[in-house]
């Protein structure tokens, strides 16, 4: 595929099932507005043929057993934190924030990432924007984009695959780069606990035209437990052109009688695949790799060198 978008037309974009077709135009990076997107159809880009075999971890008692595994070794001290001086006062200090925790324990085995993220994500459940986390993707131009978007859960699939909710408008440049490459890289910070995860996948649009049922009934959903602030934004004007004044949207995607309006068609959920996970614990340099066997649809894992 092309690296960059020929002016004014149609990209069929294969996938497992169904196509992506994209209408642009292309203007000057530097004095017009991004590539933007004219026409898309059957919007869900291909989702990944091989993924993990994985089992949910999204019951309490999971993630209870998932603690007891990460609490087999030694309660985090400050000792840690000051051990690290000599990696500069940026990763020291951070180390610092979790060391303020005295219930925090840690584990120096490797056990699945799933295991540990979200014995991760229920220790960051009160820390306000504990679920923001930042995607990059690739411009058709092959220039890197990131940027900060809401983690909404995961979207677990009939034969046990598991994937990582957010959402995205269909008239953002988001799309654009899906279409030309699905490759995304996630970085998920835990300040309460300095841990890092950068997740490696590909990215599955599911918009309107999506002939999974399943995948349009989590769509409607996630429409439906939108806050009223966040659903108005998909009634606004096209992104990244220029601003003409604000125009008149229902309020909070609702009707006169206060009702959610339906789901429009510049909603989209976006799924990350993941394929690969990097974990790193600034309080003991504890580092790990998780990366799919595609031969065995299975996780890898193994302790590394930070």
């Amino acid at each position: 595929m092309s690296a960059r978008l020929a002016s004014s037309f149609l990209r069929p974009v294969q996938s497992a099932g169904c196509n992506l077709v994209l209408a642009s135009s292309t203007y000057s990076h530097l004095s017009q507005p991004y590539t933007r997107l004219a026409t898309i159809r059957n919007h869900v880009c291909s989702r990944p043929l091989l993924s993990p075999r994985v089992t949910s971890f999204s019951s309490p008692g999971s993630v209870l057993a998932a603690q007891q595994r990460c609490s087999r070794s030694h309660h985090i001290t400050h000792a840690s934190s000051s051990a690290m001086a000599g990696t500069g006062d940026g990763l020291a200090d951070a180390a610092k924030l979790a060391d303020q925790d005295d219930n925090l324990t840690l584990s120096d085995e490797a056990i699945p990432w799933l295991e540990r993220i979200e014995v991760s994500s229920a220790r960051s459940r009160k820390v306000r924007g504990g679920n923001y986390v930042q995607i990059a993707t690739v411009s058709p131009e092959g220039l890197p984009c990131c940027r900060t978007v809401v983690f909404r859960g995961w979207v677990p699939s009939p034969d046990g695959l598991k994937a990582m909710k957010m959402i995205t408008d269909l008239r953002s440049e988001k799309v654009a780069h899906v279409a030309a490459s699905p490759a995304c890289e996630m970085v998920w910070w835990f300040s309460k606990s300095s841990e890092q995860y950068r997740i490696q996948g590909d990215l599955q649009l599911v918009g309107a035209d999506c002939a999974d049922a399943e995948l349009l009934s989590q769509r409607k959903q996630q429409w439906g437990n939108l806050s009223d602030s966040a659903r108005e934004q998909f009634f606004w004007q096209s992104p990244g052109v220029p601003f003409s004044g604000a125009s008149k949207t229902p309020e909070g995607g609702r009707d006169e009688e206060g009702s959610i309006l339906p789901v429009p068609e510049t909603f989209l959920l976006m799924l990350l695949w993941p394929k690969q996970v990097k974990y790193l614990r600034l309080t003991d340099n504890f580092s790990q790799i998780d990366h799919l066997d595609a031969a065995n649809y299975a996780w890898n894992y193994s302790r590394v060198n930070p």
